[in-house]
């Protein structure tokens, strides 16, 4: 069976998860450095599933036809209207 490239909806869909996950991500780094350290088992299983979510999204993007620069730049839009 052929995997269907993910529609534009779905990538956005997609994509504002991943950032809203790495503004948490972010947040519990600040917690462990302000000595808030039982924050680390979950900033790591964060961090990880955030790289995981990012590579997934790149992937499928690929197959689409988008380009890395592309899905960049979106990714950088939303992190702009979500700070």
């Amino acid at each position: 069976m052929i995997a269907m490239p993910p529609s534009f909806d779905e990538f956005d869909n997609r994509i504002h998860d991943l950032v809203e996950r790495e503004n948490e991500c972010d947040n519990l780094f600040k917690d462990i450095k302000n000595g808030k350290g039982e924050n680390s088992l979950r900033y790591l299983a964060l961090r990880d599933a955030c790289k995981e979510l990012r590579r997934g999204i790149f992937r499928s993007a690929m197959s689409a036809g988008l380009t890395r620069e592309s899905v960049k730049m979106k990714i950088k839009e939303v992190k702009s209207k979500t700070k």
